[in-house]
């Protein structure tokens, strides 16, 4: 690939060397792969937490989990759910993310019968025994006779989906209750983001399908229910999943999701209001579907966003802090090659303005040149601590090493700033290239996660990324199921 850098030779030189050291690309490329789940059956589709409690470090990834249950039922055209499925599954590493403990699934409640993945997870800061994670569900009163049924291609769920369960542990992330499920008038619910407060204010959203808006509820400290918020995009037709980010520094809440109309919309919260929404990109794709050799590929939300440190660089004898509080990667459709690619933009802290990032792009407008699809990034912040700079990470699937073929991998690099003020995206590899196993549909998890996972003994901030993993092999492909597919997580730096 080609990297384009506007800035002198020395400058890129000291740059490429800091993120040489920082991304551990000396010890080894890409980062080690570990398998977070192998149980039999399928595991896809991930969210991370990472808390710190009990004098140990525990990892969390909660994922869609179709290990084997009597309560869920194959075919080669066929699926039918009973009463009791749960695709709620996790696992936690204690060793920073090198080996992986099955927690098993979370169990569903009598008047909420089902639980049927989007996983998300968040934990307080100040709190962090206690974490969050959610599934979509299905409420007792949309619960058929003979359970969930999908033929043909077709989706049940979207009959019987009619909110959403949250489930809690107490001990960092090794056991889970649920312990509420929330609904509006049991309106279909897509999707699902979550975030914390430090001080254990805790909030959960989701797509209202029905009625094409972001419902975002909010359980004020912890061990209290959850309540529904105002809507925060009101009077738009919102289509995708949203995304929730909490900034402890100016102590807000921040929300994102995809119109209608193509624009990836923020908003953000001030006491119980929502504030002006903004539109932070431009022509985003929804969920694009790829054209592989002899399969395709269902992408899920296409665009990202974290809030952290704006960025700092010297001009003359004075240092300036950019606006770029608010970092977005999100995928567009090249208009020369049909291409998909990933787009950057940023926004101030107070969501007063937007602007494009040209220099965080992977395509044609961009600094980085693909001869495949990138798609599906990831955007997150590590906010900075005394003696250790804060830093970002951006990650995307690519299809760069097999263009044409089935292959895919993950690129991750730092969203950064050079000395003269100029933005880059470097990324290196954090996967090998493996088969994709879609079912025939084109599922293989619609999203993944990315989280900030402490630093090194050297004070170098480690992130880890767990997605859907097919390193197994692919040997068999039908209309519900493909196997083998799993879980797992690369930690960068190794």
């Amino acid at each position: 690939m080609r990297h384009v850098f506007r800035s002198s030779p020395r400058a890129v030189l000291v740059f490429l060397l800091f993120l040489a050291a920082c991304s551990g690309r000396c010890r080894g490329c890409p980062p080690e792969r570990h398998e977070v789940s192998t149980e039999a059956g399928s595991q896809s589709e991930t969210a991370v937490n990472v808390s710190n409690t009990g004098g140990q470090q525990v990892v969390m990834v909660t994922y869609n989990d179709g290990s084997k249950d009597p309560k869920i039922q194959y075919t080669a055209t066929k699926r039918t759910v009973l009463a009791g499925a749960s695709l709620m599954g996790f696992s936690y590493s204690t060793d920073g993310g090198s080996s992986w403990t099955y927690g098993g699934k979370v169990k569903p409640l009598a008047d909420w019968p089902i639980l049927w993945g989007d996983p998300a997870a968040t934990s307080p800061f100040n709190h962090q025994n206690f974490v969050f994670v959610s599934n979509l569900a299905v409420p007792k009163a949309k619960y058929p006779q003979g359970g969930v049924v999908s033929q043909g291609g077709s989706n049940g769920f979207y009959a019987a989906i009619g909110g959403a369960c949250i489930a809690r542990s107490t001990d960092g992330g090794k056991t889970f209750k649920v312990f509420q499920c929330v609904t509006n008038q049991s309106h279909f619910y897509d999707g699902g983001s979550m975030a914390a407060s430090p001080n254990g204010t805790v909030w959960a959203a989701y797509v209202d399908v029905n009625l094409n808006q972001i419902d975002v509820w909010q359980s004020p400290s912890l061990g209290a229910s959850f309540s529904p918020l105002p809507t925060p995009f009101p009077g738009k037709f919102m289509v995708s999943h949203p995304r929730l980010r909490f900034d402890a520094g100016s102590g807000t809440l921040y929300v994102a999701a995809r119109s209608s109309d193509g624009s990836v919309y923020l908003n953000r919260l001030s006491g119980l209001s929502w504030q002006q929404p903004i539109a932070a990109t431009f022509s985003s794709e929804l969920y694009p579907t790829i054209q592989m050799s002899d399969r395709t590929l269902r992408a899920g939300p296409q665009f990202a966003f974290d809030v952290g440190a704006a960025s700092q660089f010297e001009k003359g004898d004075d240092t300036i802090v950019a606006e770029d509080n608010v970092r977005l990667l999100y995928t567009r459709r090249d208009p020369q090659t049909g291409r998909l690619y990933i787009a950057g933009s940023f926004c101030r802290l107070d969501l007063s303005a937007c602007f494009d990032a040209p220099e965080w792009a992977t395509g044609t407008e961009g600094s980085l040149w693909h001869r495949g699809d990138t798609f599906n990034p990831n955007v997150r912040a590590f906010p900075g601590f005394i003696g250790i700079s804060p830093a970002w990470r951006g990650n995307y699937t690519t299809r760069d090493s097999d263009p044409g073929g089935n292959k895919v991998s993950l690129q991750q690099g730092s969203l950064a700033m050079l000395p003269n003020g100029a933005r880059v995206f470097l990324t290196f590899p954090l996967t090998d290239p493996q088969v994709v196993c879609s079912d025939t549909r084109g599922y293989w998890g619609d999203y993944d996660d990315l989280q900030f996972a402490g630093v090194t003994e050297s004070l170098v901030p480690r992130f880890v990324r767990a997605f859907t993993d097919s390193f197994k092999g692919c040997p068999q492909r039908t209309t519900y199921e493909a196997r083998e597919v799993h879980t797992g997580a690369a930690v960068s730096p190794e």
